[in-house]
C-alpha cells in the first residue's frame, strides 16, 4: 500500500473513531500537541478497547523500557494469584512465605498490602541502584530494617515491592512474569515484550519490563474497563476494586497510591457507606473506631485530601490501619467514589506513562526512550491534567 494511501485511511479511521466517542476532540488535540512538544515517541489513545487515536512522533513502534510501570504489572499478578485462591487477602502477613520475618518484632506486622501501597517502613533510597547488584531483590527487601512502623507513613518504596514479586513466585511456582504472560499477555496477543530477572530467578517487581506502546495501551484498556478484553475478564472487579482504591494513609497526598498503582481522585465525590462500616463492625473492627467512622459516613467530601485530610483529624495513624486491616482482610474497599471520576495512572523515571479513565473506558499509553527523556522535562503533571479532561464533566 503506497505511505498516502496508507496515512489517508488511518486519518479516516481516527476521524470515525473520535465521531463514535465521548471524548472531547479539543482536549485531545492539546494532549497529543503536548505529548509531541515533550518529546515522546508515541501516544496512544483507546476508548472501551477501540482506537481513538494513535500517533507515532518520528518514531517505531518498538519496546521501550518502562521503569516504575512494571508496578502495575506486579499488581496485576498479584491480583491473578488472588484470583486464583492462592493469596486469601492483601492482608496476609509476609510471614505466611517467609517465616523468618515472624522473627523481628515490626517486621512480623508486616503485610502484602504494605509492600503493594509503598507503607511497608521498609527503609529504602532513592531509585534502583543500592538494589540492583543484589543477587536476590526479594532476600534484600527482607533483611532491610524497618524505619517507621508498616502502615502508617507512605514512601516510595523500589527495595520492598520486589517482595510481591517474591510471594507470587511462591504460590504458583514460577517466576511472576510467566503468570502474567499466560493470564494477561496471551489474552491480549503481546508476544514481544522483555522482564529481568535477578540471579536467584525472582522477576524485577519495580522496574525491569520492556514493552511496546502498542501492547501498552492495551494493558490501559483491561485496566479502563473493570478487567475486560473484548468481553473476556482477565482480572477480577472484586480485586480491581480494591486494588484501585487509595490507601487511607496516602489520600491526603497529591499522589495517593493502590495497589500497585496511582489512584489520582482530586475532584472527585468520595463517601463512606454506612454498609461499610457494618461490615467493617461485623468483621471485627473496634467500636470505638466504628463509632468515629459512623461520623464520617454522613459526609461527602470533595476530593481524595479532603477526604484524607478528615481520616486523620478523627483517627490515629494506628487506627487508620486497623480500618485497613480490617477492609484488607475482608477485601472491602473502604470508601465510594460516587461521581466514579477517577484516573489511574503510573508513569516511567524518564516519562512512560500508563494511564486509565474507568469512568468513560479511556486508555492512554505513551512512551519515550532514553535519548529523548533524559533530554528535559516530560511532562508529568501536565499530560495527567489533559488526560483528565478527555472525558466528560459529571453531568454531561
Amino acid at each position: 500500500m503506497r505511505p498516502t494511501l496508507f496515512l489517508a485511511l488511518l486519518c479516516l479511521r481516527t476521524f470515525s473513531a473520535l465521531a463514535q466517542s465521548s471524548i472531547d476532540p479539543v482536549a485531545l488535540d492539546k494532549l497529543f500537541e503536548e505529548a509531541k512538544a515533550q518529546h515522546s515517541n508515541a501516544l496512544f489513545v483507546y476508548q472501551h478497547g477501540e482506537p481513538v487515536r494513535q500517533e507515532f512522533f518520528d518514531a517505531k513502534d518498538r519496546r521501550v523500557y518502562l521503569y516504575s510501570v512494571t508496578k502495575v504489572f506486579t499488581g496485576l499478578a498479584v491480583g491473578l494469584a488472588f484470583d486464583r485462591g492462592l493469596i486469601p487477602s492483601i492482608d496476609e502477613p509476609l510471614s505466611t512465605w517467609y517465616p523468618e520475618a515472624a522473627t523481628d518484632p515490626l517486621k512480623r506486622q508486616l503485610k502484602l498490602r504494605h509492600v503493594l501501597q509503598h507503607i511497608s517502613g521498609i527503609l529504602t533510597t532513592k531509585g534502583s541502584h543500592d538494589i540492583y547488584p543484589q543477587k536476590d531483590f526479594v532476600k534484600f527487601a527482607l533483611e532491610s530494617p524497618i524505619v517507621s512502623p508498616p502502615g502508617t507513613e507512605f514512601n516510595y518504596n523500589n527495595r520492598a515491592i520486589n517482595i510481591a514479586s517474591g510471594i507470587v513466585g511462591k504460590v504458583t511456582g514460577k517466576p511472576m512474569d510467566e503468570l502474567l504472560a499466560e493470564r494477561i499477555f496471551k489474552p491480549l496477543g503481546i508476544t514481544d515484550y522483555k522482564f529481568r530477572h535477578d540471579r536467584a530467578g525472582n522477576t524485577w517487581a519495580m522496574d525491569g519490563l520492556e514493552m511496546k506502546v502498542s501492547d501498552l495501551v492495551k494493558v490501559a484498556c483491561v485496566l479502563a474497563d473493570g478487567g475486560r478484553w473484548k468481553g473476556q475478564q482477565l482480572i477480577s472487579e472484586k480485586w480491581l476494586a480494591v486494588a484501585t482504591q487509595a490507601s487511607v494513609v496516602s489520600l491526603d497526598r497529591n499522589g495517593a497510591y493502590g495497589l500497585g498503582i496511582f489512584v489520582l481522585e482530586p475532584d472527585a465525590r468520595l463517601a463512606i457507606p454506612s454498609a461499610t462500616v457494618d461490615a467493617l463492625e461485623k468483621a471485627g473492627l473496634g467500636n470505638q473506631i466504628v463509632s468515629r467512622l459512623r461520623v464520617l459516613a454522613g459526609t461527602e467530601f470533595k476530593g481524595s485530601k479532603e477526604f484524607g485530610t478528615a481520616l486523620k483529624q478523627s483517627l490515629s495513624l494506628a487506627e487508620l490501619e486497623m480500618v485497613s486491616s480490617v477492609a484488607g482482610r475482608q477485601m472491602i474497599p473502604v470508601y465510594r467514589n460516587l461521581s466514579n471520576r477517577k484516573l489511574l495512572a503510573h508513569s516511567g523515571e524518564i516519562g512512560e506513562f500508563l494511564l486509565a479513565l474507568p469512568a468513560s473506558g479511556i486508555a492512554v499509553a505513551r512512551t519515550i526512550d532514553e535519548k529523548r527523556g533524559r533530554a528535559g522535562d516530560f511532562g508529568f503533571g501536565t499530560i495527567y491534567g489533559l488526560v483528565l479532561k478527555l472525558q466528560p464533566r459529571e453531568g454531561q
